[in-house]
C-alpha cells in the first residue's frame, strides 16, 4: 500500500505541482473558514465519491450494451466509451478510497492523491471530449475549479505536515 501512496508524490507530480502553484499563487483567496470548512469535509466527501465513483463504473462496465442502445436514440457512440469511461471511473474510486486517511490525518500525501485525482478527471473529462466532439469549455472551467480550490487548502496539509514534525521532535527531546 505504500508503494501505491508513494506514486501520487512522484517528482513528476511534485514538479507539476511546483508549476501550478506558480500559477495559483496570485489568485484571490478563500476565506481562512472556508478552508478549514473544505479540509473538515474532505476525507467524507472522498470516500462518498469514492464509492460512487466504483459502482457507477461497475455499472458502466456491466451496463454497456444497455447504455450504448439508449444513447443511439440521441447519437452514435460506440459500446468502448462506456467500458473506458467505466475502467477510469473504478480506478478514480479506488483512489479516492485510499485519500480516506491521509485526509483525515491531514497529511500532504492525502492532498496529493486529491492532485493525481484532478489530473485523471482531467482524462476522463478529455475521453468525453473525444467521444462526444464537444464539451472543451466545461473540461476547462471543471479543471480551472478543481486546482483552484486544491491550492487553497493546501496549506492546511502543508501546516499539518510541519505540525507533525514539530511534534515528533519534541517527543525525541
Amino acid at each position: 500500500m505504500q508503494k501505491i501512496l508513494s506514486l501520487f508524490s512522484h517528482p513528476l507530480v511534485k514538479k507539476l505541482d511546483r508549476e501550478l502553484e506558480k500559477v495559483f499563487s496570485g489568485v484571490p483567496h478563500l476565506p481562512k473558514k472556508a478552508t478549514e470548512i473544505l479540509v473538515k469535509i474532505a476525507p467524507y466527501l472522498v470516500l462518498v465519491s469514492g464509492l460512487f465513483m466504483i459502482t457507477g463504473g461497475l455499472r458502466s462496465i456491466f451496463g454497456a450494451e444497455d447504455f450504448h442502445r439508449i444513447f443511439n436514440l440521441w447519437r452514435t457512440v460506440p459500446s468502448v466509451y462506456f467500458y473506458i469511461t467505466g475502467l477510469l471511473q473504478i480506478l478514480a474510486g479506488a483512489i479516492s478510497l485510499m485519500a480516506y486517511k491521509p485526509l483525515m490525518n491531514r497529511k500532504i500525501e492525502g492532498w496529493y492523491i486529491l492532485f493525481c485525482l484532478s489530473i485523471l478527471e482531467l482524462v476522463m473529462n478529455l475521453v468525453s471530449v473525444i467521444f462526444f466532439r464537444n464539451g472543451l469549455f466545461g473540461l476547462l472551467f471543471s479543471l480551472l475549479i478543481s486546482f483552484y480550490v486544491l491550492y487553497e487548502v493546501k496549506s492546511e496539509y502543508a501546516v499539518a505536515k510541519i505540525i507533525s514534525k514539530n511534534k515528533s521532535k519534541a517527543k525525541k527531546k
